[in-house]
């Protein structure tokens, strides 16, 4: 359970969830059946996700239009994604993206504190905000506005759906970077609005993984109030953001993180560890 907690807080306040570290921790240190694990992950992120999209609503943090312009051609992306399996070499592919986030994770960490606010009106991403496609988001109650390009943010929920289907992940860990660093929008919101695409996303896996028999109440129960106190933690975490290092280092620590699971998780689904005891 203090695994739990810990690492839904630390999921809550970059706005992963924290489903992509707890699945290798069960295996690894608690011998769960990588199915029970997955199924058991997928259920304490429900009540996770809904106290922080509570908190988050009520603060009037979440982008709605957004969440609905990634999640629904990410449900598309996943269905290709899941029918690519048959034809590419998804073994290969997996190592070359767990490399790519590693090293994404490695950028962040080492960049300059003021080097995203310089780059803010520059580059490529800011002239494709400026196509016909784009819209401007006005927050008026925390008085934030962000430009928007539609059609870039369906394309970039479709991908990431792609990557969910292909590589059997999450995609939640790719959202809130991509939402801050590529779309530029503020910390605060693309966080808060991707813990509310994983609220729709975990009640869909714990739904599936409940009807194919992986939910195993006496696994998950702790599991589910570890990451419920964990969330309620980071959400009060959030709040003290000069007592907190900076976002960019701690999505570069967890895309880091995150990268080394899904080395492991692979390694684990090749069947390399079967015999690995602790």
């Amino acid at each position: 359970m203090l695994v739990g907690i810990l690492v839904s807080a630390f999921g809550t306040i970059v706005g992963f969830g924290g489903g992509v570290f707890m699945v290798p921790i069960l295996i690894i240190f608690f011998q769960y059946p990588i199915e029970i694990a997955i199924g058991s992950s997928m259920s304490a992120m429900v009540p996770a996700a809904l106290i922080a999209s509570f908190f988050n609503y009520r603060e009037k943090n979440i982008d709605y239009l957004v969440a609905s312009l990634i999640q629904f051609p990410a449900m598309g992306g996943t269905v290709l994604g899941a029918f690519l399996v048959t034809f590419l070499p998804v073994l290969e592919l997996q190592f070359t993206f767990a490399f790519f986030v590693i090293i994404v994770g490695f950028y962040l960490l080492g960049t300059p504190k003021n080097a995203s606010q310089s780059l803010r009106h520059t580059g490529m991403m800011y002239r494709m905000s400026h196509l016909p496609t784009s819209f401007i988001r006005k927050n008026h109650n925390k008085h934030l506005a962000y430009r928007l390009n539609g059609s870039l943010v369906v394309f970039f929920g479709f991908l990431t759906g792609t990557i969910a289907g292909l590589f059997g992940i999450g995609g939640g860990f790719l959202q809130t970077p991509a939402m801050i660093k590529i779309f530029r929008m503020p910390n605060k919101i693309a966080t808060s609005t991707s813990l509310f695409i994983l609220l729709i996303t975990s009640i869909t896996g714990f739904s599936t993984h409940f009807w194919l028999g992986h939910v195993v109440w006496e696994k998950c129960l702790p599991l589910m109030l570890g990451f419920a106190l964990g969330a309620t933690i980071g959400q009060y975490s959030k709040k003290l953001e000069s007592s907190l290092p900076r976002l960019d280092y701690l999505i570069g620590m967890g895309l880091f993180l995150a990268g080394m699971t899904l080395i492991i998780n692979i390694i684990f689904k090749a069947g390399v560890l079967f015999n690995i005891s602790f």
